[in-house]
């Protein structure tokens, strides 16, 4: 098996750029694929992820398996890395994940994100503010990374000068996740922003144990739950995965959902006429083409899967892409329609590890499409070419050039 001839190339630029048909190829051919590059089977059926990402028997503990296969020189770098990644709540299992989950759920709650709603389209309105006087834009430089950067640090009570350093981190930190096998370059720069982050949350954490605030860092440490609080490395963790979770995800699905629009111009013009239409418009976009293009589960016990067993130990990529455009789950599934029903896509995740922010991400990217498509009635795209983050993990752009 492991001498297997690669038949899916889902590391090259292309790829990358239009997934589609080779997910498409192989959830036909091959829908559970042992990928010898990647080590790992390769899901891309619906009902086959949905198992999998449900099933006990499949760990998101990683076991050191992110991005090995840097140098001698840099292991022991990857390896702090590793270790410091199953800490974090989203790379737990139970009954850690369960303690975690509970403590921050308590904290970051649904009524905090809906507190946030006014900021939010105050901040949105000035980002296009400022641009719409000069007839064009960069949307992800200008609008779908400020936004979410600020409602970040403004929900974690942390200095807007200080966004440009969060924002380096969080790109490196995900550079090691979306990576098939980490380089030198890669390793290095997940350390450095690691180590930093780490340090700057520490600090931001002593400052409010001595001076108390009301703001999401604040409440994580007020927060307890039957006698049970966070620890320092439970609460580091928390505040980064927050941070990091909120910006990366939210930027890339409004970027994702304006490009879908504007790929679909009909679709556009009935959310112009009927802004309403955004709740079901946001589901569509988590599915049509969702921030998050793949998860990675361990086995962590024999187990089959559509016919084929997959060994203890074993790492999994859940293709959440291919499964969202699975025809057996969703009828037409290439076609966007911003008012599809019994749209339970898999852009967000399922489960226990459903995403805890997805009350803010759906509101921002809501608040954001909307602002943007009432906003800029002439809006079309700038540019004849794309380029898609080199990730396995995210899905989203590099630059969106726009003009209205």
């Amino acid at each position: 098996m492991l001498k297997e001839t690669v038949k899916y190339d889902l590391l090259s630029p292309s790829f990358y750029a239009a997934p589609d048909a080779t997910l498409h190829r192989m959830r036909a051919e091959d829908p559970v694929y042992w990928h010898p590059k990647l080590e790992a089977w390769i899901l891309t059926r619906y009902d086959d992820i949905q198992c999998v990402i449900r099933n006990p028997r499949f760990s998101v503990d990683r076991g050191g398996q992110i991005g090995r296969g840097g140098s001698a020189q840099v292991q022991d770098k990857l390896d702090f890395c590793n270790h410091f990644f199953a800490q974090w709540m989203v790379f737990s299992d139970p009954p850690r994940h369960t303690h975690l989950r509970t403590l921050v759920a308590k904290a970051f709650t649904p009524h905090l994100a809906d507190s946030l709603q006014p900021a939010i389209a105050r901040l949105a309105d000035e980002l296009i503010s400022a641009v719409r006087g000069v007839g064009r834009m960069e949307v992800i430089h200008d609008f779908t990374s400020p936004l979410p950067s600020l409602v970040t640090a403004q929900m974690l009570g942390i200095p807007r000068e200080h966004i440009p350093d969060l924002k380096r981190w969080s790109r490196d930190m995900f550079g090691l996740f979306g990576a098939g096998k980490a380089t030198d370059e890669i390793v290095e720069a997940t350390y450095q922003s690691l180590v930093a982050c780490r340090e700057y949350f520490e600090a931001q954490i002593a400052q409010r144990r001595k001076n108390p605030s009301n703001d999401l860092i604040g409440k994580l440490i007020a927060v307890e739950e039957q006698g049970s609080k966070l620890s320092e490395q439970e609460l580091t963790g928390a505040c980064i995965t927050l941070m990091a979770g909120a910006y990366e995800t939210t930027t890339y699905l409004i970027s994702n959902g304006l490009l879908a629009l504007l790929r679909h111009p009909a679709q556009l013009q009935k959310l112009r006429e009927n802004p309403t239409l955004i709740d079901s418009a946001v589901e569509e976009f988590l599915r049509y083409e969702g921030p998050a293009l793949s998860v990675v589960r361990r086995a962590i016990e024999d187990t089959f899967i559509g016919g084929r067993c997959l060994r203890s130990g074993q790492k999994i990529y859940c293709m959440l892409h291919a499964g969202n455009h699975d025809p057996a789950r969703f009828p037409e599934p290439e076609r966007l329609d911003i008012g599809r029903k019994d749209n339970r896509h898999l852009g967000l995740g399922l489960g226990i590890h459903f995403c805890l922010g997805a009350v803010l991400t759906r509101l921002e990217t809501k608040i954001a499409i909307n602002t943007i498509v009432q906003r800029l009635p002439e809006l079309h795209l700038d540019t004849d070419e794309l380029t898609w983050m080199p990730s396995l993990a995210m899905r989203g752009l590099q630059a969106l050039p726009v003009a209205f």
